[in-house]
């Protein structure tokens, strides 16, 4: 089975890239639902995030209150290192985890999605690691249109993230996402063509 590593910087059209994965028939793991597992309300990393961050991060539904997280990471370095000890070994368990249930089905291919998978040196989970470039002007407008948060928010966050440069530095294969959906289409379907080969290679 050929293991893909996909990732990009925030709002780089990750999540699309996955969606049109699937729709080729292959499973794809993401690693935010992880992260979701491994501080869901009443696990251990639940407790850990709460008493190290505060009641101020759990919100009214009783699971924690992401933006109000992400205000803490983006003002606080030290609270990020904190929250990454705390979710990532459990993360990376469960993506390990995933590959082995996609390998014993007899998948060809299976995706996990990593935001994080060069600042975490992950590229030796998988055969093929995909980059999703976009520029970080782009990167800020679509930020802060999704997340609706000021352009001073939205360049402190991705400052926190390895360069779309470095990024594309080290992938085996490239997905731009420079000019709107026709264009990320286009470019996923020559980037899955290769890796398609690739599996069959594998055969």
């Amino acid at each position: 089975m050929v293991k893909v590593g996909l990732t990009g910087g925030a709002a780089s059209g990750k999540t699309t890239v996955c969606r049109l994965f699937r729709e080729k028939g292959v499973a794809v793991s993401i690693a935010d639902d992880l992260a979701r597992d491994a501080v869901a309300p009443g696990s251990p990393g639940f407790e850990a995030v709460v008493d190290w961050f505060g009641d101020g991060v759990v919100g009214a539904d009783g699971c924690l209150d992401r933006p109000a997280l992400r205000r803490k990471l983006i003002s606080d370095p030290e609270a990020r290192r904190v929250l990454e000890s705390i979710v990532q070994p459990e993360v990376i368990r469960l993506m390990e985890r995933f590959l082995e249930q996609e390998a014993a089905t007899g998948a060809s291919m299976a995706v996990c999605e990593v935001p994080l998978l060069f600042e975490l040196n992950l590229e030796s989970m998988f055969d093929i690691t995909l980059h999703v470039g976009v520029d970080r002007s782009t990167q800020c407008a679509r930020l802060m249109a999704r997340d609706g948060v000021s352009e001073a928010e939205a360049m402190r966050l991705l400052a926190l993230q390895l360069s779309d440069g470095v990024k594309r530095e080290r992938a085996d294969l490239v997905i731009e996402n420079l000019q709107g959906l026709s264009e990320l289409k286009g470019a996923f379907y020559k980037v899955f063509e290769k890796i398609v080969k690739k599996c069959s290679a594998h055969l």
